[in-house]
């Protein structure tokens, strides 16, 4: 899809104007148009890997586009409680689309930056209200400055609202007998318990957190195709 995108150059509407003249595709511009150089310039950026080109010109409801075309992963984080002020990251999970690796306080949760380091596009389900700030203020200094694709936000512009499990519900997903009732609030009283000597606690944890992260790649792949179906080929 970025390479059918123009937005990034132009505002949305003249993008509408491009497809509808027929000009659907990056190579369609010719040397005589006025954003050849650009679309130039868009294509050494892609071909060096230089996300941060993009990330600068991209409108952020448009950050969609950069899925396939950068290395992206899946987070999910668990905590405490919902204050990022007052309580603490028990558990990090993080999918490539094959390979799932969680991270989890007083063991491991310590290799996460570097592990995150390696993506440019990050996948959530509400992550701009909570999992994000929450990394923000726990790890000042990480980096964060990449493509943010919030599903929350992309599914409700396609008419899906509610909780992540709601949605997989709606989708056709399902999750193991043991982990179905795990919500926010039970992570939370697995965290505790575990910490109390009940090593099932993590087991059941770490299972909740690794359906949330695969799951939401089904949910993106899903939403990726309506949103091009909608923005992109509804007008060729």
């Amino acid at each position: 899809m970025l390479k059918n995108t123009f937005c990034h150059l132009v505002s949305e509407n003249k993008e509408l104007e491009l497809w509808k003249s027929n000009l659907l595709h990056w190579d369609e511009i010719q040397e005589a148009h006025e954003l050849h150089s650009q679309i130039l310039e868009s294509k050494q950026a892609l071909e060096n890997n230089n996300f941060n080109f993009f990330l600068q010109r991209l409108p952020k409801n448009q950050h969609w586009r950069a899925y396939k075309e950068f290395p992206c992963c899946f987070l999910d984080i668990e905590t405490t409680g919902l204050s990022r002020h007052f309580n603490e990251v028990t558990v990090i999970g993080i999918y490539d689309g094959q390979n799932t690796k969680l991270f989890v306080k007083d063991q491991n949760l310590h290799e996460f930056p570097q592990e995150l380091s390696k993506y440019s596009v990050i996948i959530t389900y509400n992550g701009k209200c909570f999992d994000i700030p929450f990394l923000k203020a726990k790890y000042p200094e990480l980096n964060l400055e990449k493509f943010h694709i919030d599903l929350r936000y992309v599914l409700k512009e396609l008419g899906y609202t509610g909780g992540l499990k709601y949605i997989e519900g709606v989708m056709g997903l399902s999750r193991d007998e043991d982990i179905k009732e795990v919500d926010g609030f039970e992570a939370v009283r697995l965290w505790y318990k575990y910490k109390r000597g009940d090593e099932e606690a993590l087991r059941l944890l770490l299972k909740y957190n690794q359906a949330d992260i695969e799951n939401l790649k089904f949910l993106m792949d899903f939403a990726y195709g309506k949103m091009k179906e909608r923005r992109f080929l509804g007008w060729i």
